[in-house]
């Protein structure tokens, strides 16, 4: 009996935790960087300037783009630590709409980069990563493959530089 109890204790936090994560009840977005207008490495590495390079699933996440950065190092947000991750099309632009669009983080799984400019993994991170950003995109896609309409709704493409206006 207490198994169950407790298991459905678990089930309704987790299940309150995606509810909570889909409401958009602050701007703590407002305290990341801003994309850069450029694809960072677009004419080469440049290590130590803030974006790694992301090693994450493009054609899933984020078909269209041809290049994602994460900002790093994290930071404090509401939300945790949090970071900025922007995309890029083939010609090196930042892509601020659709679903190409880069989206923010919640909770940041990006630590650094390696001597490639490669995003190197901040692991703790990476779980809360997986509940707060990951989770309720591939929950939002399996009820419409428009899902990610709603997603970046909520985590926001960025266009702080105002690119391409």
């Amino acid at each position: 009996m207490k198994l169950i109890f407790l298991v459905l204790l678990l089930l309704s936090m987790m299940n309150a935790t995606v509810v909570a994560q889909q409401k958009d009840t602050t701007r703590w977005y407002q305290k990341l960087p801003a994309c850069p207008c450029r694809n960072p490495d677009f004419n080469g590495v440049k290590l130590n300037d803030g974006w790694a390079k992301d090693k994450g699933n493009l054609a899933k996440y984020h078909k269209g783009a041809t290049a994602s950065f994460r900002s790093y190092p994290a930071v404090k947000t509401e939300e945790g630590k949090s970071c900025q991750q922007c995309c890029y099309d083939s010609k090196g632009d930042l892509i601020v709409s659709g679903r190409a669009a880069g989206t923010l983080d919640k909770k940041s799984a990006c630590s650094g980069e390696d001597k490639n400019g490669l995003m190197t993994v901040r692991y703790f991170g990476l779980i809360g990563h997986y509940f707060k950003d990951v989770k309720p995109w591939n929950n939002l896609m399996k009820k419409d493959t428009a899902g990610w309409k709603a997603y970046n709704a909520l985590w926001i493409p960025n266009n702080g530089n105002h690119c391409g206006l």
